[in-house]
């Protein structure tokens, strides 16, 4: 009989954290991207699903090739280019595998339906913050072509 203290687990990779940013455009998502990137003591993915170019820091970023950046503290950012499928198959196949993902959703898409990807295979939803704009949120809300997308 053997010792159940000598019994060796199977390595279990444990699951990828997912945090969702959202907000409105110009609410401070990469702004929160970069603090997080800038203080993190764990490795990150991000991957931004925005319009236009990858805005993080220049002093965080290590190397750039094509729609993937590498960043100086281990961590790396991808544009969602190829699609979110395909860009959530490559950050959970990368080893060793990032502790976190924060997704930086489009400031016009609904964060609960991004955040719904962190129920994935590998992955576990960890936040969901969304980020305002308090200085024009009332305005905004209640402007006939973006109120909806706004609240």
């Amino acid at each position: 009989m053997s010792d159940p203290d000598s019994v060796q687990s199977d390595s279990v990779q444990p699951d990828i954290a997912v945090t969702v940013i959202g907000g409105y455009l110009g609410a401070g998502k990469t702004t929160l991207v970069n603090h997080i990137l800038r203080t993190a003591d764990e490795r990150i993915a991000v991957l931004v699903n925005d319009f236009g170019d990858i805005n993080i820091d220049e002093e965080l970023i290590a190397s750039q090739d094509g729609d993937t950046i590498s960043l100086a503290n281990g961590c790396i950012c991808c544009s969602l280019v190829d699609g979110f499928s395909a860009a959530l198959a490559t950050i959970t196949a990368l080893d060793p595998i990032p502790e976190r993902l924060v997704i930086e959703s489009s400031g016009v898409a609904d964060p609960a339906t991004v955040a719904a990807y962190g129920h994935g295979p590998g992955l576990t939803l960890d936040a969901t913050v969304v980020v305002v704009d308090a200085e024009t949120i009332r305005k905004k809300s209640t402007d006939v072509y973006v109120g909806d997308t706004v609240i």
